[in-house]
């Protein structure tokens, strides 16, 4: 196992990432995703050459912040570590699932890879139950289409209720897709219908004890059902 924040002596509190804003208005974005889907290609090509790289506080994990400004809005965005998993059994997956807990980030963009998209789903998926305004990106669209796969993102998008885009990290329409529909989730155009995992019963029937439990001691700042999830996996 990696370290975490028992082996570091670090709590999540103490390891939170300083954004560093252009402007009070710029909205904190998170882009996660699998190790090589293309994240941080994709994060190059929406920030170009306006970045700041380091280390996460407490960590040996590299980070980077990069600035990306539409029509609408401007935007930090933050590459955070690339996981399988938001279960904290390593730093990259600590340091990931921290900052989408504590980093004050208002939406988060997972990546995923469209020629082993199963794979990229369950990732997407955790993010979901943490972070309401989630858009995913289908990176490598170009490469399946070469393999002469076809993907139906409508139909995925209407499966998962929230954005779905497809894009090619090298071409530029599809890239100024993703920053349209991004605009649209922070600015509350997107109707977002949200699908839910529904765990067996025993699971489910734990959940609803531990929900009433945890919105009182936490509020709204952490997902109640997510953090009953969490209790369950002992995580």
């Amino acid at each position: 196992m990696g370290l975490t924040s028992s082996s570091t002596g670090f709590a999540a509190a103490e390891t939170t990432l300083e954004i560093k804003r252009r402007s009070p208005a710029d909205r904190v974005v998170a882009i996660a995703g699998n190790p090589n889907v293309g994240k941080s290609t994709i994060f190059n090509a929406l920030t170009g050459m306006r970045q700041h790289t380091g280390n996460w506080p407490g960590k040996t994990v590299t980070t980077a912040q990069g600035f990306c400004t539409t029509k609408r809005s401007g935007y930090v965005m933050v590459d955070i570590p690339g996981t399988y998993s938001l279960l904290a059994h390593s730093a990259e997956e600590e340091a990931a699932r921290d900052f989408l807990c504590f980093g004050g980030a208002e939406a988060a963009i997972v990546v995923c890879d469209a020629t082993c998209l199963q794979r990229s789903l369950n990732l997407a998926l955790q993010v979901m139950e943490l972070c309401p305004k989630t858009l995913v990106c289908v990176n490598l669209c170009d490469e399946v289409k070469r393999r002469g796969i076809a993907l139906d993102l409508r139909q995925l998008e209407e499966n998962l209720g929230v954005p779905v885009v497809g894009t090619s990290a090298h071409d530029k329409r599809t890239l100024k897709a993703l920053t349209e529909a991004l605009d649209r989730l922070c600015s509350g155009e997107t109707e977002l219908h949200q699908k839910r995992l529904h765990y067996i019963t025993p699971v489910e029937s734990a959940i609803g004890c531990a929900e009433p439990v945890l919105r009182e001691r936490f509020g709204e700042r952490l997902d109640p059902r997510w953090l009953a999830l969490r209790l369950i996996e002992g995580d």
